[in-house]
């Protein structure tokens, strides 16, 4: 079980971007700020539309929120999987044991003691479906944490209203083609490292 679970959900994100439609509040054309470009096209109503693209799979590989997480799992996993190893290695050393001396023992002994073994090789089993259970709850839960705060920076990122739509680009997104004016995607990654490192400072 290895981290590159999220550089494939984030690509998720698309449709979440696909809701970030922040248009002005005063109805007229946005202004773009002069360090990023944009398309603009004309709406039904029309007033121009300014459209920015992000591109997902640039945003995951820089996004150093993304590698913490990715480190934090594979720690987590880790410690688990030593865990399970080192649990299965005193049962087969058991096991090699009762078949050198289980010939010395009592029938009662021998039932006994094969009760135990099958006892603790069911929980160990048992134990390994439960952490693989945690891993899998833990993805989910950071996955989120980190959809939630791309979000939230891109709404951050375009609360004067400078652009009516942001849609996301990557190599599994719906967007087929983008010209290279609309992307604001350095603008965006910047924009997340610098806060998630201030952010990450103070704690």
């Amino acid at each position: 079980m290895r981290y590159n679970f999220l550089k494939i959900s984030l690509l998720s994100l698309a449709c979440g971007l696909l809701a970030t439609a922040c248009a002005s509040k005063d109805g007229n054309t946005p202004t773009p700020v002069s360090s990023v470009s944009s398309a603009a096209v004309p709406s039904a109503s029309g007033t121009e539309l300014r459209i920015a693209i992000v591109n997902m799979d640039s945003i995951n590989n820089g996004f150093q929120m993304v590698a913490d997480i990715q480190r934090e799992l594979a720690s987590t996993e880790e410690k688990l999987s030593k865990d399970i190893q080192d649990q299965g290695s005193r049962w087969q050393k058991d096991y090699d044991n009762y078949l050198q001396v289980g010939a010395t023992m009592t029938l009662n002994e021998q039932h006994r003691k094969e009760d135990e073994l099958t006892r603790r090789q069911q929980e160990l089993a048992t134990l390994q479906q439960t952490y693989a259970n945690q891993i899998v709850s833990l993805q989910a839960q950071r996955l989120q944490e980190v959809t939630d705060y791309i979000l939230a920076y891109i709404e951050e990122y375009n609360q004067d209203g400078r652009y009516s739509l942001i849609l996301s680009s990557g190599n599994m997104s719906g967007v087929l083609y983008r010209a290279s004016t609309m992307d604001i995607t350095s603008d965006i990654l910047n924009g997340l490292n610098q806060k998630y490192a201030a952010e990450k400072a103070k704690k």
